[in-house]
C-alpha cells in the first residue's frame, strides 16, 4: 500500500495538492484542515495517502496527520458517507474536536459541521464511538510522534490500548538513540507490526 508521500508542494487548491516527487507530481485530493497545516509552497511536505479505486477511476487522498487519514478511513466505512462526505466532514473540524464529539455522542458539535446531517451523524456515533483511539489509550504515549505510530497501528486493524503498549516497550530500546526523527518512527513502527503480527 501506498503509505505516504514526500516530496516538494508545488501547489495548492481548495481541495487538491500537488507535490514533486524527483520530477513526477503526485495530484492529492485533501481537506481544508490539512491544507491549513501545510507549509508553503516549494516546501517540502509528507502526506500521509489512501488510494481510493473503483471501477471509474482511481482517486488519491492525501492528509497532513495519521490521525486525520485514520478518521477518513473510518467514516468512509459509514453507510451513507463514502469518501466524498469523509473528505467534507474533515475538512469541517479538526481530528481532536471530531473526536471530543464523537466520545460524548455530542450530536449538536458533529450537526454543524458543513454537509452533515443529523441522521448521517447519529450512523456515525453509532458505528464510531468506541472504535477509535480514546483518551486513555492517547495518554499511554506521549509524545505526537508516539500517538502517530499508535493511530497508524489501529488504523491498520490493530487494537489501540494494545498498540499503545506495544509502542511504550519498543521505546525502552536503546538501538532507538542516535536515530533521525523520521528513521526513528518507521524503525518503531516496523517493531510494532512485527510484535503484534506474532
Amino acid at each position: 500500500m501506498l503509505n505516504s508521500i514526500r516530496g516538494t508542494l508545488t501547489y495548492k487548491s481548495g481541495d487538491q495538492i500537488g507535490i514533486d516527487c524527483g520530477g513526477l507530481e503526485w495530484a492529492v485530493d485533501t481537506t481544508s484542515t490539512s491544507i491549513s497545516l501545510l507549509p508553503q509552497i516549494g516546501e517540502d511536505v509528507l502526506i500521509y495517502t489512501h488510494l481510493h479505486h473503483t471501477q471509474e477511476a482511481m482517486k488519491l487522498f492525501g492528509f497532513s496527520s495519521f490521525e486525520e487519514r485514520r478518521l477518513f478511513l473510518a467514516l468512509k466505512t459509514v453507510n451513507g458517507v463514502g469518501v466524498s462526505l469523509a473528505r467534507k466532514i474533515l475538512s469541517g473540524t479538526t481530528p481532536p474536536r471530531f473526536l471530543k464529539a464523537l466520545d460524548s455522542e455530542d450530536l449538536s458539535v458533529l450537526e454543524r459541521i458543513p454537509g452533515l446531517g443529523k441522521k448521517t451523524a447519529q450512523k456515525i456515533v453509532l458505528q464510531l464511538r468506541g472504535s477509535l483511539v480514546d483518551a486513555d489509550a492517547s495518554e499511554e504515549v506521549a509524545s505526537s510522534q508516539e500517538k502517530d505510530v499508535v493511530n497508524a497501528l489501529a488504523a491498520m486493524g490493530f487494537e489501540s490500548r494494545a498498540a499503545a503498549r506495544v509502542v511504550s516497550s519498543i521505546l525502552r530500546s536503546p538501538e532507538l538513540d542516535g536515530l533521525g526523527s523520521d528513521e526513528r518512527e518507521k524503525e518503531i513502527l516496523r517493531r510494532a507490526i512485527v510484535a503484534m503480527s506474532q
